[in-house]
Parts: C-alpha cells; structure tokens; sequence
C-alpha cells in the first residue's frame, strides 16, 4: 500500500461545533488554502502547529478521502490541555498550519476478512472515517462490525449517522458499550472487551481482521483479549492515543 508524503500546508476553519450534549467534544472543519488538495487515506491524521514556538499536536481526520479540498477533525476538549486549549479559541476564518497527510492505521486491501472495528472515546475518529469510506465510497460488501466504548451517555455522538448507515448497509452493524450507564440502560455495558467476550465466542474471529484506536493501555488490553478470542494477532491493527 502506497501512502503519500507528508506535506505542510495552510488551512482556514470554515466551522466549528460541539457534538456531544455535554459539549467535551468539539467538531471542526477546515477548508485548504495552499496547497488547496489533499490526497490522504481513511484513518490517518494531521500534525497541527498550535503555538508560534512550533508546538505541534495531533488529530485523526474525521472526513472521508472524496473530500480532498479540506478536512474535518473532532477532538475531546481536555481542560489545560494545549490542544484544546489551541482548538477552543479557534473560530471562523482562522487560518492554521498542519502537516499531512500521517499515519499508517488504514484498512487493508489484501484480505477477504471481516472487519472488526473497536474503539473507546474519540479513537472513534479515524474508525469513523474509515466506516463511512468502505461503506459510501467503496461500496465494501464484507461484514463490518463496530464496538465502541464510552463512559457515560452524554458523551455519545454520531449515533444517529451510524445509525443511518446501519440502515443503508446490510452488512454493517454496531454496538454502543458505556462504561457508567443510566438507569434503564438495555445496551452493553462495563468494557468493550466484555462485550468482545459477549458476542464472540472462542474460534468465530479467525477470520476476521480487527483496527483498535484508543487509549495506550485500552488498546493493549482489547488486543490481548481478541488473540484470547482466537484472533490472529497479525491481524489486528491500531493506534494509540496518548
């Protein structure tokens, strides 16, 4: 798989909003300016220069390749953070300088199997990419299956678009598991590895290939339990969020 060099360019906010009902999680979209093109692939990401001394941090792109004019980036708005302290002042007509694309968390093309897609908190973004890609722009028609771990309910967003997609694509479906749910709460709940352990039983993953994106130690754990469940461990791919 060939992956394009990374490149700096200069973008400009077109929009910005919170998507979650406790506003922790902010959605912003930036348009190109020069170069005004973006070749990338479905989960990688852009290195954000936040500060005139140079610092620099990272986020997953949110927006699928077809859009190759701009791109759409959804962080969690970490109090004294410098990225979200960087993001929560940006507004409309801000222009910023990123290099990209980066990153080598992408689908692979060379295998027939299913795809296993798990994540907790924002390692939901680039899976997310990654989803819509497959299903929208490549038409993908192997089973695609989605396990995403949050805390609480108020944190929860995109559930409708997935929602959606479950409905335009037969072969998609996913599962929401919270960490602390609310009274009355039907879905999966505890960790992601519980329900791992719920819906697949030992021998049903050898034929499937899984990407993980989350946090370091979240990640390790959720890899161990899928070579538990009779994954091979060649086929699971991630990234790790620090």
């Amino acid at each position: 798989m060939e992956f394009v060099k990374p490149a700096k360019f200069t973008a400009r906010v077109s929009d910005k909003y919170t998507v979650s009902e406790n506003g922790r999680f902010s959605y912003v979209k930036f348009e190109l300016v020069l170069p005004d093109r973006m070749s990338f692939q479905a989960g990688q990401y852009v290195s954000i220069m936040i500060n005139e001394e140079g610092e620099r941090r990272s986020y997953s792109i949110a927006s699928t390749p077809d859009d190759n004019h701009g791109f759409h980036v959804l962080a969690e708005i970490v109090d004294g953070g410098k990225g979200s302290e960087f993001l929560k002042k940006l507004q409309p007509g801000d222009v910023v300088e990123i290099l990209a694309p980066l990153g080598r968390f992408v689908v692979s093309e060379s295998t027939e199997n299913k795809l296993l897609f798990v994540a907790t908190g924002s390692g939901i973004v680039p899976i997310y990419s990654m989803i819509n890609d497959l299903l929208i722009n490549k038409h993908e028609s192997r089973q695609i299956r989605l396990h995403w771990g949050m805390r609480f309910l108020e944190d929860l967003f995109w559930v409708d678009n997935l929602g959606r997609l479950m409905e335009d694509y037969p072969n998609f479906v996913f599962d929401i598991v919270l960490s602390k749910p609310v009274e009355g709460w039907e879905l999966c709940s505890g960790h992601v590895q519980d329900c791992l352990m719920r819906d697949f039983s030992n021998g049903e993953l050898s034929n499937w290939e899984a990407y993980v994106c989350g946090k370091t130690e979240i990640v390790t754990d959720i890899t161990n339990k899928l070579v538990e469940l009779q994954m091979k461990k060649e086929n699971i791919f991630h990234e790790k969020f620090t």
